[in-house]
């Protein structure tokens, strides 16, 4: 049956709640920003930045929740090529999230949210 284990499984589940982890942070800090400061020159760029974190956290969530449902929906087996992209969507994410992290604690603390 096109089942995982639940090694891997858990291992997805934890990277889409560091995803939403981040999608919120990055809401929030767009949020704090644009009220405190408004949508300035001197805004725009970081509030555009957030608004990049917010899509690629928001795109790796749902690439999993698809990637998944494909998985177990395909019967006798999962493909392998759906199989390939559920690693490589593992190790995007794995890659990224210390990254947009970062980026969103740059940018709090270039304008002193920290």
């Amino acid at each position: 049956m096109a089942k995982l284990t639940d090694e891997v499984v858990n291992l997805v589940f934890k990277l889409q709640k560091m995803l939403l982890e981040i999608l919120d942070k990055a809401t929030e800090t767009e949020y704090r920003i644009f009220e405190q400061f408004g949508e300035t020159e001197a805004t725009f760029a970081e509030l555009e930045e957030l608004q990049n974190i917010r899509e690629r956290a928001d795109s790796g969530y749902t690439r999993f929740s698809v990637i998944l449902r494909r998985i177990y929906l395909s019967q006798p087996a999962p493909f392998r090529a759906n199989l390939d992209l559920l690693n490589q969507t593992i190790e995007e994410a794995d890659a990224s999230i210390a990254a947009l992290e970062a980026s969103i604690q740059e940018i709090k603390a270039n304008w002193n949210l920290l």
